[in-house]
């Protein structure tokens, strides 16, 4: 089902235009990522999701049972924030308070009966393993135990989706994975999960969906895989050892279903009309005949690399 909907939109800024018709889907139970280059525009669409800012042209569209179907998000935000958090890349927070004054605070914000919101709040510093650090100081508190309370606060109302800017942003790989580690329990919850990240190779490790931002544009959206099939290699290589049988390799892939085969001496580089015929056949040939492949490379291109491709682009 979906949640947010972004039709068409632009977003100028003293008339500069910073995104332009972006058109993107979030459905409930995403974990989505945000990935573009610094002045992309990705903290401008994580600010039209949440509400923050509106479109110069466009809806940015709800959804949800409570609305009975699309709502606009910006005419209908007073009743449609409470269920919209928000991590920003830097804290928000209060340094001067505890982790529980802060929650408190940040609880009575969104007009929490009191008895729910410390509930709320002892599960939440059980989730995201605070209880120990609840009476400390903010400004005490390591980095990562810093970045758990900013998310803690974006949650302490139980929102249905959570928006993050940067969430793993100046932490060291160990903390890294524990922010991710967090983040993919809550969505287990049932949050859904918006994150924009320069850190790529964490945004496919948690990401179902990604949305590509290039030049205030939405470049490429949807699944991962999706995304990726454009970027998908038209070939495959062989790489040979000496003594291997190249001759007999590049008979039995005659016989197959390929455009050509370019042979580089310890290489072969093919390209297949259809690779996943290609491949079967010549892996029970090889098994058939009992012969030795030292080496065949199919990689799929990282989101890293298709990242590369697309802001190379003009």
């Amino acid at each position: 089902m979906e949640l947010i909907q972004l039709k068409e939109v632009t977003k100028e800024f003293q008339k500069h235009k910073v995104l332009e018709e972006v058109s993107i889907t979030i459905d409930e139970g995403d974990i989505f990522g945000v990935i573009g280059e610094s002045g992309s525009g990705k903290t401008t669409l994580l600010n039209l999701i949440t509400g923050f800012i509106e479109p110069t042209v466009g809806e940015v569209q709800y959804y949800s049972k409570i609305t009975q179907g699309p709502k606009d998000l910006n005419k209908n935000l007073d009743k449609i924030k409470k269920y919209i958090g928000f991590t920003p890349q830097h804290n928000s927070f209060y340094h001067k308070l505890t982790v529980v004054e802060n929650l408190m605070h940040f609880g009575q914000l969104y007009g929490i009966p009191k008895e729910t919101l410390i509930n709320n709040i002892k599960s939440l510093l059980s989730f995201t393993s605070l209880m120990d650090e609840r009476h400390k100081l903010a400004e005490h508190l390591s980095g990562g135990m810093q970045k758990r309370l900013d998310i803690s606060c974006s949650l302490v109302h139980k929102p249905k989706i959570l928006v993050l800017d940067e969430p793993t942003a100046d932490l060291d790989p160990i903390l890294q994975k524990e922010i991710l580690w967090l983040l993919r329990e809550a969505n287990k919850q049932g949050v859904t999960i918006v994150i924009a990240s320069h850190h790529l190779d964490s945004i496919e490790q948690i990401c179902n969906k990604v949305a590509i931002i290039h030049k205030g544009k939405v470049y490429s959206h949807g699944l991962i895989d999706e995304v990726k099939k454009p970027f998908l290699k038209d070939y495959f290589t062989i790489n040979l050892r000496p003594g291997e049988s190249k001759e007999k390799i590049i008979a039995v892939l005659k016989n197959l279903p390929i455009q050509k085969i370019v042979d580089e001496g310890s290489r072969l580089v093919i390209y297949p009309q259809d690779i996943q015929k290609t491949v079967t056949g010549l892996l029970g040939f090889i098994k058939q005949e009992n012969l030795y492949l030292h080496d065949m490379d199919m990689r799929k291109p990282s989101l890293h690399e298709i990242f590369e491709k697309i802001v190379s682009i003009k």
